[in-house]
Formats: C-alpha cells, structure tokens, sequence
C-alpha cells in the first residue's frame, strides 16, 4: 500500500512543509509505508521545479515512517524532468518515476522507450518506473510492450504504475513481463479488489491517506481467500469516491484534499489553480456525506 501524497498548501498557495512529518506518522501508524511523491494527487505538474524538489526532500527525510519513496519526476520537458530525477536520486530515493513528455506525446512504444531510456541517465543508478495514466496524458500505448522494449534497453526500468481501468487485461499482461520480475502498482481505487484478483500485489491509491483501513481490508481479505467480503470492502470504498465526487460530478484534487482533511484533522489546504477549491457549502455538505457512511469526521 502506497500513498500517493497530497501536498499540503497554505491558505495564500505556499507549501505548507511543516505537515509533511505528521501526515507520514499518519500514513505509517495506519500501515501505509510508501508514498508515490508529486504524482496527480500531489500537483506535481502544478509546482515550480524548486518546490517540488523541496517537496521530494521534505518527504525522504520521513523514511522511518514511510521507507517506500517513489519520486514522480515528470515535467514538462526531458531537461526538468532529468533534473528532477538526478535531485531525487542524490537525496536516496528509493524510486524516481516518470510521466510521458504530455505536449509531443509519443507516437508509437519504441519513442516512449527512447524518451525513457533519456530519462534513466538523469537517474543511472536508481529504480525507474512509468506513470501510466491516460485519462490524464492522453497516451494509450500498450503498457506490456513498452515493458516488453524498455526492460531490453534500460537496465533500471523496474515497472509502472498502471492507472487504468483495464487491469484484467491489459495490466495482467503487464504482471507477466520479464517473468513477473517487474512492480506493477494497480492505481485506481475503484479496481483494487479486482487488481488483486488477478495477481497484483501492490497499490498507489488516493484512498490510503484517508481510508487507509478499507484499503488494509481488501489486502487481507483477498489475501485469505474471503473474496466477497473483499468485494463489501471495496464498495465502502467506491461509496467514498460517489460523494467526494459527487460536488464536481468527478474526480478532483480538491475533493480527496478536502475528505482527507475531514477524515485525518490535517490540513491539506487548498489545491492550485486551475483545480478548484471546495466551497464552505460543498465541505459542509461533504462532512454530512461522509458522517452518514459511518465515518469519523473533524
């Protein structure tokens, strides 16, 4: 179980780095002992270079808390994103990973290798993983080839995070590359109980730093064979999502920044533009929402 942090702001838009040491006791007290740094969730892409290289160093000074640190290093262009990686790799990352360049997207499997295969000489000495997420980057390659090229030319490549829905298909065909040497993290939420199912073992999901307890459920239960008890678990958690959803009739930052704040007592703060905060009205209504799934609220 990883996390993919939230970075906390300030009411004016700073960083707020002094949260960053109780939000990891909280994430590690609650079994959460990995965090994915500057990813979605984290506003990676919303950050200058220097914060989040501040962000990155806040968080690996907590590996007593959360040992398992992978740094998102994606920027918008391969220089940023090798310096980046470098920064992470000489502070002790114990991961770096990578989005895709999001203006020229790759066209085919062998350019995203050969942009990676650049990235990997920012970082030459660190486990490398991809950030698939299409939703968000528009980029619908197929994962297992990629993997299938990248493991043959870059001797760092160490997996991906896959956030799609296919997880039966084309995610377990992603388990089985390199004889299932490679970590394959399963990323959305909603596909957790069925990730597992079909051979993941390890997760990158909002719901972590809120949740954290139905998350472990799922683990365990799927782990002792209690398949349909999994399959409750894992619709509390989709209960979560429809109304940390339903103010913006989607997913946003704002939203499980704002759950987490409610369901943790720590202050996430508000999101960056072009994300938009919540409302006092929708907070409100969203205490009430999580108040009536049976949750703890402050």
């Amino acid at each position: 179980m990883m996390a993919p942090n939230f970075t906390p702001f300030k009411t004016d838009g700073s960083l707020n780095l002094d949260l960053i040491p109780t939000y990891a006791k909280h994430l590690g007290d609650n079994g959460v002992k990995g965090v994915w740094v500057s990813g979605t969730s984290g506003e990676g892409m919303s950050m200058t270079q220097s914060e989040r290289k501040a962000v990155a160093e806040a968080w690996l000074k907590c590996r007593s808390d959360v040992p398992s640190i992978i740094v998102q290093c994606g920027a918008g262009c391969l220089r940023d994103t090798q310096e980046l990686a470098r920064h992470a790799e000489s502070h002790g990352a114990p991961g770096v990973a990578v989005l895709p360049c999001l203006y020229d997207k790759p066209k085919d499997t062998d350019e995203l290798v050969d942009y990676m295969e650049e990235v990997a000489k920012g970082c030459p000495n660190t486990p490398l993983f991809y950030y698939h997420i299409p939703m968000k980057t528009g980029v619908t390659l197929s994962m297992s080839e990629f993997l299938e090229k990248g493991v043959r030319r870059i001797p760092t490549l160490s997996g991906l995070k896959f956030t799609d829905f296919d997880v039966s298909g084309e995610g377990k065909k992603c388990l089985k590359v390199d004889g299932g040497s490679l970590t394959i993290f399963s990323g959305f939420d909603e596909t957790l109980q069925e990730a597992l199912s079909v051979g993941f073992s390890s997760a990158v999901n909002a719901s972590f730093n809120f949740v954290p307890h139905l998350g472990s459920m799922v683990f365990s239960l799927m782990a002792g064979g209690r398949v349909e008890e999994a399959k409750e678990a894992q619709k509390q958690i989709a209960d979560c999502f429809k109304v940390i959803n339903k103010p913006t009739g989607g997913f946003t930052v704002a939203g499980v920044k704002t759950a987490t704040t409610l369901l943790t007592g720590l202050d996430m703060g508000p999101p960056r533009l072009p994300v938009k905060p919540f409302t006092p009205a929708m907070t409100s209504n969203l205490k009430n929402d999580l108040k009536n799934l049976g949750l703890t609220v402050y």
